[in-house]
């Protein structure tokens, strides 16, 4: 098992997360809260995710609630983007960063599903 902090997706699900605050921070006040504090909440959800499925033996479900969350986080982007609370690179910026995570996490997914769990 390797160490959670080395692992590619971990890398790319951190960067997703500093770039989610720095977004959040520009947000009107009005929704910096609300929409702002989910995102990053989000964000750490997928972080601890992530550490979590690394030392499971059983990784399918969190794996599973992983891109769950990974959803609603695209989800509240496209609002964000839709909004104006976040520039058109900033929402790009972010998705590609998604889309690597959403890629890595169904690789493992499907690898771990195909595996018996010891």
């Amino acid at each position: 098992m390797a160490l959670h902090t080395q692992l590619p997706i971990y890398k790319v699900a951190y960067d997703l997360l500093s770039v989610a605050t720095d977004y959040v921070q520009n947000m009107p006040r009005a929704f910096k809260a609300a929409i702002g504090g989910r995102v990053r909440d989000l964000c750490v959800d997928l972080v601890l995710l992530i550490f979590k499925a690394n030392c499971a033996k059983n990784k399918v479900p969190l794996l599973d609630a992983l891109l769950e969350k990974l959803e609603e986080l695209n989800l509240l982007l496209r609002l964000c983007r839709d909004k104006r609370f976040i520039a058109t690179g900033q929402y790009a910026k972010a998705i590609e960063l998604t889309a690597s995570v959403g890629k890595q996490a169904n690789g493992w997914r499907k690898h771990n599903a195909s595996s018996p769990v010891a």
